[in-house]
């Protein structure tokens, strides 16, 4: 694999998801401002390694390949940490990883025959929608956990306990499937060649 800067970018933030899942699990509050603060930073690069790439001419294979998974592994390490604070439940964290698991999959056997899946723009947006999901839950937790008795503390977890936080969560459940059938769709000849 080239190193380009893009490249080194989006290890960095495949580095930063294991980091930020043990902070987050620690359970105070203070740990999770910390974990705040490494998945902000790791959703930066997100953005900031598709800079590098675009800037430089750095757009490479290996790029396309690195840039969603590291994605996956950051959102996905963010909702386990979600479904072990009783945000989301099991059946959707399941429903990620399975989707999660299934592009890159498909990202790898498109790659071992030359070509390559570029993200769409349904995917793009449900990943955007992810993590400003994830950065909203996280500020919320830290509310109830340093201002408990407080209104603030309070009125967070009201909102976290309230219908807006599912509708959201199925909203991105609901996108990450049909994003999913998409992918397939638009290489179903992977399952039909030879018939």
């Amino acid at each position: 694999m080239k190193f380009t800067w893009a490249n080194i970018v989006t290890l960095l933030r495949l580095f930063l998801a294991p980091v930020f899942l043990v902070i987050v699990l620690m359970g105070n509050g203070e740990h999770l401002v910390m974990a705040l603060f490494v998945f902000a930073i790791a959703a930066l690069t997100d953005w900031f390694d598709g800079i590098l790439a675009r800037r430089y001419g750095e757009v490479t294979p290996h790029g396309a390949f690195l840039d969603p998974l590291a994605d996956k592994v950051l959102t996905t390490s963010a909702f386990v940490a979600l479904y072990m604070y009783d945000v989301v439940p099991l059946w959707m964290l399941i429903i990620l990883i399975i989707r999660d698991f299934s592009t890159t999959a498909l990202r790898s056997i498109v790659g071992d025959r030359g070509q390559t899946v570029t993200t769409s723009y349904p995917a793009k947006v449900k990943t955007f929608l992810q993590m400003t999901f994830i950065i909203v839950v996280l500020v919320l937790l830290i509310a109830t956990r340093l201002m408990g008795g407080s209104s603030i503390g309070t009125t967070a977890q009201t909102i976290l306990d309230s219908w807006y936080v599912d509708v959201v969560a199925y909203t991105i459940t609901g996108m990450a499937v049909w994003t999913l059938l998409r992918y397939l769709q638009s290489h179903s000849e992977l399952f039909t060649r030879g018939r």
